[in-house]
């Protein structure tokens, strides 16, 4: 598990923008004689959801308008960079002078990584450009594109499968009682995908997670437990950097786990049963003999399945066991996101060898135990 920042983020290129901003004050407007009045730089208008692809030369500046429905999600992006091009997002200046927030920002990397701005439209027009001043050649290609985003609307505890494109995102609305505590997050990957939490559907209040474990690189689950500040909590999904044309996900909402004294649950004689697609909350006391077990029935032999834990309130590892009912010899997970340290959520997906399936969560902390949220979950 590695920290999305630490990978991709590398020297991001703030200090070059203010050099920018300066020379585009001269050039973004061309005035009147007679009132001096501002004409805005001339720009390709684009259409919301048709991706072009354009070349950017050495030093060049190319810029860009949509026109989009005000208040509505939009996710910008360049893809499929053949040089080290970047994105930048000037919201509803058409003069293409002064950059604008992306609650979402994955702009101004250093080399062919895919960028984007993830943005609540605040006017009928949106102005963007691709900045060509450090590329490594003379020229370099891009395919840049808007994608209108829509909300979908999860239910407390109900995981939810789907599908993010690369130039998409997925955006979940999930219904809260203000003051409770809950963890929402994503499992069972199967490429590069980070998540964002707001507390409005406009994106302009981010919510703070009060375990924050979101941003990581890979198929590394990630989740956010938070009190809830309002009605809703809304969180973005979003596959920008995933090497695949689109990732397959499972996204989850449910009140957070909050055991005062955890204690084991389950033996290896008798681990506690589970249903399938259901998240369960769960616990292990501290200590090296802090040990829960438990047990799903109803799998289809040879199907894949996903075994994950999150919303953990201390360090535990997940082991998968398939369908050794002795806890004796671990399975092989094809996506194995176990035994990561901290509070970071794991999952095991792998091909059911039996209509069982046998999984422990060990504490591995001595103070206090710790709760958790468990799923076993067909796929992906």
């Amino acid at each position: 598990m590695i920290i999305k920042q630490s990978d991709h983020y590398g020297l991001l290129r703030y200090g070059r923008y203010a050099l920018l901003l300066l020379l585009l004050l001269q050039v973004s407007c061309f005035y009147n004689d007679d009132d001096n009045e501002c004409i805005l730089l001339p720009f390709l208008p684009l259409t919301a959801g048709v991706p072009f692809t354009d070349v950017v030369y050495f030093g060049g500046f190319n810029t860009y308008g949509v026109s989009v429905i005000p208040g509505s999600l939009y996710k910008i992006s360049i893809t499929g960079l053949t040089d080290d091009s970047d994105l930048v997002f000037f919201g509803t200046d058409g003069t293409f002078t002064f950059q604008a927030r992306c609650p979402v920002d994955n702009t101004a990397f250093i080399g062919l990584s895919s960028e984007d701005c993830v943005i609540a439209a605040p006017g009928n027009t949106l102005y963007f450009a691709v900045d060509g001043s450090f590329l490594f050649t003379s020229a370099g290609l891009y395919t840049i594109d808007v994608e209108p985003l829509t909300i979908t609307d999860l239910t407390v505890s109900l995981p939810a499968s789907d599908t993010a494109a690369v130039r998409g995102a997925g955006v979940y609305s999930l219904p809260v009682t203000t003051g409770t505590v809950y963890t929402v997050g994503m499992t069972a990957l199967t490429n590069d995908a980070d998540m964002y939490v707001f507390n409005d559907a406009l994106l302009t209040s981010k919510a703070i997670c009060a375990i924050n474990n979101t941003q990581f690189t890979g198929t590394t689950p990630e989740d956010c437990t938070l009190t809830a500040s309002g009605s809703t909590l809304n969180f973005i999904i979003d596959g920008i950097f995933s090497t695949s044309p689109s990732v397959s996900y499972t996204a989850l909402g449910t009140p957070a786990p909050a055991i005062p004294v955890p204690v084991n649950e389950g033996t290896p004689a008798a681990p506690v049963a589970l249903a399938i697609d259901a998240q369960v909350i769960g616990q292990v006391a501290s200590g090296p003999t802090g040990s829960s077990y438990y047990v799903v029935h109803g799998l289809t032999p040879n199907s894949r399945y996903t075994v994950s834990i999150n919303g953990l309130t201390n360090n535990a590892d997940l082991s998968v066991y398939d369908n050794d009912a002795t806890f004796t010899t671990l399975a092989v997970c094809s996506i194995d996101n176990t035994s990561f340290a901290g509070t970071t959520p794991e999952d095991c997906t792998l091909t059911a060898a039996g209509a069982s399936l046998y999984f422990k969560v060990t504490s591995n902390t001595t103070s206090g135990g710790l709760s958790f949220i468990s799923l076993v979950e067909s796929g992906p």
